[in-house]
């Protein structure tokens, strides 16, 4: 009792150092859902690794639960090196903050920070399965319990880290309670003082408990947790940092300059914005309505957006902004806040939902987001978004974004980037103006007019409104309205593009190549490929899987081989299944970065549901082969409805948006659990040693999960859409179906 205790600790462990150091590294690459894919395609190749490797090693070792608090004992000192670690690596591997890092950056950075952890927790699953069968027997139904121990305590600290860590402690905090937590289930496990070595683990387990209370109750965590977080900003002063539940928020100066960050994105700076874009976004859309009284406001307010708008004769301004804190922390810095004004509203909420839900109606919609670098940003993006936003305009309406440009000279990837975005805005808006500058407004409207518009209309509305600019006099405006500059950049987008679309988030794949090919050029040539790949491309190498099973072989390894092949298929159909309801979700409600642990919580609590059951019911089955391809078989069907699945998530308004999400993510989980003890089963039928058989199986499993974490994140769901990733984990899991078929025919 007292290993899986230490073990549920051990996966409380794992859930919330897994969620904090995803935190901390997605600030340093801006929030990107793909660096996601690529920190959880990390995570779970290290604790392969640990598994598979050290699960030897752990054969050797002696079967006592002392020697397994050693390994609580080393966790405690890793885990929060590591968070401080991941707050200064982006100076290690030569990235700069507020730089957009490249795949081979992200790949690296993530190794340096999660080796450590990982290699550790790979080695614990073997090693306590081993402990445990040593004491009471039945190794495989052992196996199943730790199994579920891991998954109940990796559940328990996704909910809290979700719904009350984040909340009320910082992330050093966080990672010091979870270290005590470890160490007091470490203490259970040397419970008996029974020899000198037995003495020396309780006094260092206990040495650390004092230690981690004497940092919280003094305060000087918090103050550690500043310091530490300057790291991450380098040659920024760094102002304030704070986790909301949406988003790290960072205020840094650069001489007399402010700069407030999101995830680590660049937001606006004060008290001098950019004023060429501010100007431009704030003004344009609304000269070219001749009265607009009703504004709404999507995103980067209060950058000096807000003031720009009030200059006209406006009767409200409705201002999107999720995250109150985000409000608070720039009117705590900003000289004037433009919220004292009693024609702006501020609605928080969500903005897609707002306009997808709202029954108002404006004269201008203007939305102010970064371009679509994020899945959670690319939602704003896509054609059922700008759909929406046709809806809430006013007869005659304006809408107004922005895409990255350039005067002088665009690259195949910048046209691609523009080409999509201006194909998807004009397949929801019949009227689309664009407005060449280093970042192009594009104005659209439901009704025409807006071409037939020139340049001294323009200038004349500007001069009746008494308008007074810094940059944008009458005379730039007649020069940025030249019929010669606007022909010029619609000529190059004129050429179709690819449909930006929510369950096909391809934008978001052609602004990583737009940046790839701007600072990381060397993988121009895999990116160019990527972006014509199709899922027929996956056929030869699911042929090459049939190969071993051909060829010649002992009837235990062609057994065992159909098996190995069946987890590895089910930890990538899992993983598949989990990066499309994290995406999902996030295109439905955009709230990510808060509910990550619920979502991960719900997947792991579906393992252990699976896990349980099968432990109670595995004795009983008449053929152990049978059931497993079965559930393979289930996992193939199951990746085939996701996507209706999911769509039918997507309109579900009446109950929380997490839960319909956590219940397929519970689904994928109970799939997966299933599966796991009874492949356990099978191979130490042929192989009694526990240790390496469990360290072998659990790699498989984590494999699978890795090539699913990397391309569903970078690849897949980009470039493929939703619907395809989803029939490419059932086709995987349709050939491991077939070879466990045939397997039972030949062995027959």
């Amino acid at each position: 009792m007292p290993v899986l205790i230490a073990f549920l600790a051990v996966g409380f462990g794992e859930a919330v150092g897994q969620v904090l150091l995803i935190r901390e590294l997605i600030v340093n690459f801006q929030g990107n859902e793909m660096s996601l894919g690529i920190i959880l395609a990390c995570w779970l190749l290290m604790m392969a690794l640990g598994s598979w490797l050290l699960g030897r090693v752990a054969a050797k070792l002696p079967a006592e639960p002392s020697a397994f608090a050693v390994t609580i004992l080393l966790y405690a000192i890793i885990l929060p090196g590591q968070v401080l670690l991941a707050r200064g690596v982006n100076s290690i591997i030569g990235v700069e903050a507020g730089e957009i890092a490249g795949l081979g950056s992200i790949l690296l950075a993530c190794l340096i920070v999660l080796t450590p952890v990982c290699l550790l927790h790979g080695f614990q699953f073997p090693y306590a399965c081993r402990i445990l069968s040593a004491q009471k027997g039945a190794a495989p139904f052992q196996v199943g319990r730790v199994y579920i121990a891991e998954a109940i305590g990796t559940m328990a600290g996704g909910v809290l880290i979700a719904y009350l860590l984040v909340h009320y402690l910082n992330h050093l905090e966080i990672a010091v309670l979870t270290v005590l937590s470890s160490l007091a289930a470490g203490l259970l496990l040397v419970r008996p003082i029974a020899s000198v070595r037995f003495l020396f683990h309780k006094v260092a387990i206990g040495t650390l408990c004092l230690l981690a209370i004497a940092l919280m109750a003094t305060g000087s965590l918090g103050r550690l947790d500043l310091l530490s977080s300057q790291w991450q900003w380098q040659e920024h002063e760094l102002v304030s940092v704070e986790n909301s539940v949406y988003q790290n928020i960072a205020v840094t100066r650069k001489e007399e300059q402010l700069n407030f960050f999101a995830n680590g994105m660049l937001l606006f700076t004060a008290p001098v914005p950019d004023i060429k874009f501010v100007e431009e976004l704030a003004h344009l859309p609304l000269l070219y309505h001749s009265d607009p009284e009703k504004v709404l406001v999507v995103g980067g307010g209060m950058g000096g957006l807000l003031e720009e708008i009030l200059r006209h004769p406006v009767d409200n301004v409705v201002y999107i902004e999720p995250d109150p804190k985000m409000i608070q922390t720039a009117a705590k810095h900003l000289p004037l806040n433009p919220l004292d004004d009693a024609r702006i509203t501020v609605e928080y909420t969500d903005g897609r939902l707002f306009i997808e839900r709202t029954a108002k109606r404006f004269d201008v919609v203007i939305m102010n987001l970064p371009s679509p670098s994020t899945l959670q940003v690319n939602r704003f993006y896509t054609i059922e978004f700008f759909e929406a936003v046709r809806e809430v305009l006013e007869e005659g309406g304006v809408f107004a974004c922005g895409m990255p440009s350039s005067d002088a000279y665009m690259g195949q990837e910048m046209l691609t980037l523009n080409r999509g975005l201006h194909s998807t805005l004009t397949g929801a808006f019949p009227e689309v103006l664009v407005i060449p500058n280093d970042f192009t407004v594009l104005l659209a409207s439901s009704e025409p007019g807006l071409h037939h518009l020139a340049a001294e209309e323009i200038v004349t509305r500007y001069l009746e409104r008494e308008l007074e600019m810094r940059l944008l006099t009458p005379h730039y405006i007649e020069f940025k309205l030249s019929p010669e500059r606007i022909s010029r950049l619609a000529a190059y987008l004129d050429e179709p593009g690819e449909i930006n679309r929510d369950l096909r988030p391809v934008s978001t794949f052609h602004n990583l190549a737009l940046w790839n090919a701007m600072f990381y050029p060397e993988l121009k040539g895999t990116l160019d490929l990527m972006a014509e790949g199709r899922l027929w491309w996956f056929l030869p190498p699911m042929v090459l899987l049939i190969l071993p099973f051909l060829g010649p072989a002992k009837r235990k390894q062609s057994t065992l081989y159909p098996v190995g092949l069946g987890l590895f298929a089910t930890g990538f159909a899992g993983m598949t299944f989990s990066m499309v309801l994290l995406f999902a979700f996030q295109v439905s409600h955009g709230h990510l970065y808060q509910k990550i642990g619920i979502l991960i919580a719900a997947f792991m609590l579906g393992t252990a549901l699976g896990g349980w059951v099968m432990n109670r019911f595995m004795d009983r089955l008449i053929s152990d082969v049978r059931v497993f391809r079965l559930i393979v078989l289930a996992v193939g069907l199951f990746a085939g409805l996701l996507p209706w699945l999911v769509s039918l998530s997507a309109g579900l308004t009446a109950v929380p948006g997490e839960a319909p999400y956590s219940l397929l993510n519970l689904t994928a989980g109970l799939l997966t659990g299933l599966l796991f003890p009874l492949a356990g089963k099978i191979y130490l039928k042929r192989n009694g040693s526990v240790a390496p058989v469990v360290g072998l199986i659990y790699a498989a499993d984590l494999w699978g999960a890795v090539l699913g974490a990397v391309l569903a994140s970078v690849f897949l769901i980009p470039v493929l859409g939703i619907v395809q990733t989803c029939r490419l984990a059932g086709m995987l899991s349709a050939v491991a179906f077939a070879i466990l078929v045939v397997n039972g025919r030949l062995s027959r």
